[in-house]
Parts: structure tokens; C-alpha cells; sequence
């Protein structure tokens, strides 16, 4: 059996090193919008803070920072998709979260991922169906839509998702050697590929603190039920 750092060797060491002189820039940029997320957390209203150990929204924008720290992992190992997986989870967990703890406030936290389990079961708890339902703002909806269904596209199979994949059968007809290990070479460092990531890393990070401050704002105006 390998161990873990023979699997890395094998299958990673190539697209470390190709992207070994822009990891300054991919963990400056992720190291920002953490600060910026932990900052947003100190500066909220005190008696929202108070009550933070019972509100799924404070779980899930906490957990937001490790998966911003797993995120530059992915961006190491060149698994662009699964970066956009990540963030497509942080802006649909936030918008779950704000919805039940809107609709549900005074509910203790347990019961809460109850509902949530429920809800998922029940479908239309995901995506545009689900943004629809929440109390955010009409631009705020519209702009969590757009972001939503960019990641989206690289999440599902899509032409977007696949471009890369493209560029591996187009190189791969032309060699004379192994052509299938060319095509199933999907990680390899990609600069156009990571700014647009790390693009969407900044949208994602202003979209969820977006959402938090509407939460924060209904709470300090007495608007929650």
C-alpha cells in the first residue's frame, strides 16, 4: 500500500512544482479573505454575538474559514473543480442557514440541523428555488443567483467544467507516445484557470458577508419573527 506522501509524489509533485511561483499570490489572497471574514465576525453587534452558539448562520460562516484554507490545498494539487465545489457549498450553506435562522430563530441549534435535514429531504432547499425563499434583498438575490450558477458550471458537467479537458484530447491526438495519459492528466497548473478561481474566491467571500450583514441587520431591527 502508499503511503500518502508516495501518492502525492505520484500523482501531484509535477503540478506543485508548476505552480510553486504563484503560491505567494494564491495564499495572500486567501490569507486576506480570511482576515477580512474573522474581522467582519469582531465588528458584529454584541448581542448577536451573544447568541452565536445557538444561530447555524455563525456555524457555517466559521466554517468558511477552513474551507477557504482547504481551498488553497486544492489550488496546490491543481483541483480547480473541486474549488468550485467549495464554493458553491459556502454560498448555499450560508443561504440555508440564514433561512432557518430567520424562520426558525429561537430554536436550539440541534433542532435546527433537524430542519435542515428535513428541508433537504424535502427538496427545493438548493439553488435559485432556494434563494427565493430567503428575506435578502431583491439585488442581493439576483447577485447570489449569478455567482451560483458560474460555480455551478464548473461544478456540473458543462463546457466550462470541461475546457480544460478539451485542451488535454486536442494534445493528446497530436502525440505519438501514451495519449491516455494525457488526457487523464486533468492536474496540471493552469494560470488562467487560477485567476478566475481566485476571482470567484473574492466574489464568494463578499457574497457571504453579504448575507451575514442582512442577517445582523433584521436582528438589530427587530425584524425577525
Amino acid at each position: 500500500m502508499k503511503s500518502v506522501k508516495q501518492l502525492i509524489d505520484l500523482g501531484y509533485s509535477r503540478v506543485i512544482e508548476e505552480g510553486k511561483d504563484n503560491f505567494d499570490e494564491m495564499f495572500d489572497t486567501l490569507d486576506e479573505i480570511n482576515s477580512e471574514i474573522l474581522k467582519h465576525i469582531y465588528q458584529l453587534d454584541p448581542d448577536l454575538i451573544a447568541i452565536k452558539d445557538n444561530l447555524l448562520i455563525a456555524v457555517r460562516l466559521t466554517e468558511c474559514i477552513k474551507i477557504f484554507d482547504w481551498i488553497l490545498i486544492c489550488f496546490l494539487l491543481g483541483s480547480y473543480r473541486s474549488v468550485y465545489k467549495e464554493l458553491r457549498f459556502m454560498v448555499e450553506s450560508m443561504c440555508q442557514a440564514f433561512y432557518i435562522d430567520y424562520n426558525h430563530f429561537s430554536t436550539p441549534l440541534e433542532t435546527k440541523f433537524e430542519i435542515l435535514k428535513a428541508l433537504g429531504n424535502y427538496g427545493n432547499f438548493i439553488g435559485s428555488q432556494l434563494i427565493d425563499k430567503t428575506k435578502l434583498n431583491k439585488s442581493l438575490k439576483k447577485e447570489m443567483k449569478e455567482i451560483y450558477g458560474i460555480l455551478s458550471n464548473y461544478v456540473h458537467p458543462s463546457s466550462e467544467e470541461s475546457k480544460f479537458l478539451f485542451k488535454r484530447i486536442e494534445k493528446a491526438m497530436r502525440s505519438q507516445n501514451d495519449k491516455l495519459s494525457l488526457i487523464l492528466d486533468v492536474n496540471k497548473f493552469e494560470r488562467s484557470i487560477v485567476e478566475d478561481c481566485l476571482s470567484n474566491c473574492n466574489s464568494v467571500k463578499e457574497l457571504i458577508l453579504k448575507i451575514n450583514t442582512r442577517f445582523e441587520e433584521l436582528f438589530k431591527n427587530n425584524e425577525i419573527p
